[in-house]
């Protein structure tokens, strides 16, 4: 996938700095016996400095080889980390990274950690919490063991900020050794996963326990937001120490139709 991802980006006039895998394959929330949805593509990429020296701002997206695969310029990726932007820690907090040759997600996870608001984080994870839980309402469905288990990840990772002085990791599995989980509910989701489970009262009861303190429990979080001049420093660092002569701005129109989402 890299060799291809990367051949792909550098025809487009860009080099490939960051790509990693995200969805149920890689955080872990799919009930047995059904089969995870093949695992996106997100990736970050860098032009050279050209490209941004320019009174006009071209894209700041690409697609990928195929329609599960897309990504950003490193530019908008900082402005979004900036403003706390959970789909970009998604990415970092990814434990599939299939592509960082030169350490760009370190750099960029170093710089959430210090300074990404807690508050707005918490908030993004309460949001997905209760899509998860009360979509299958609004369609008049019945709650599935896999909608269970996405609402309990984002819940656990809501937790995890509460008590821990890192940002939570992606997948369920490195989330579920927390003291906010009961051994009953832990049991369920360690069930559900394994083979088809009718039923998971447990799980259930506690998702809405947790969702109706949740609100209280976000607006305690405290705000913040990471260090612009640093974010400045690594922008211009990657820029330059990735601008090469001849050829590496060479591509297709600064303008081309883009099909993924232009923001998060």
């Amino acid at each position: 996938m890299t060799p291809t991802l990367a051949d792909h980006v550098a025809a487009r006039g860009a080099r490939l700095l960051f790509a990693c895998r995200v969805g149920e394959a890689v955080d872990g929330t799919v009930a047995a016996p059904n089969a995870p949805a093949p695992a996106g593509v997100r990736f970050v990429y860098v032009r050279p400095a050209d490209w941004y020296l320019t009174l006009a701002e071209g894209p700041d997206s690409l697609d990928g080889p195929d329609a599960e695969t897309w990504g950003w310029d490193l530019r908008k990726g900082l402005r979004l980390l900036l403003r706390s932007n959970p789909m970009v820690w998604s990415w970092l907090a990814s434990p599939d990274v299939i592509h960082d040759p030169e350490g760009l997600g370190e750099d960029l996870r170093r710089l959430a950690q210090e300074g990404y608001s807690r508050r707005a984080l918490g908030h993004a994870l309460w949001g997905e919490a209760r899509k998860a839980l009360t979509a299958f309402l609004d369609r008049g469905e019945a709650m599935t063991a896999t909608k269970s288990l996405k609402a309990a990840r984002a819940l656990l990772a809501l937790r995890w900020l509460e008590g821990r002085a890192t940002l939570p990791p992606l997948a369920l599995d490195a989330l579920l050794d927390q003291d906010a989980m009961p051994a009953d509910v832990r049991a369920e989701i360690d069930a559900i996963r394994a083979a088809p489970v009718a039923r998971h009262p447990a799980l259930y009861r506690w998702i809405n326990d947790e969702l109706d303190t949740a609100a209280a429990r976000c607006a305690a979080l405290p705000e913040g937001a990471p260090d612009p001049a640093a974010a400045d420093a690594l922008y211009r660092s990657r820029v330059i120490g990735n601008n090469a002569p001849d050829g590496f701005g060479a591509g297709p129109d600064r303008n081309p139709p883009q099909r993924h989402p232009a923001s998060p």
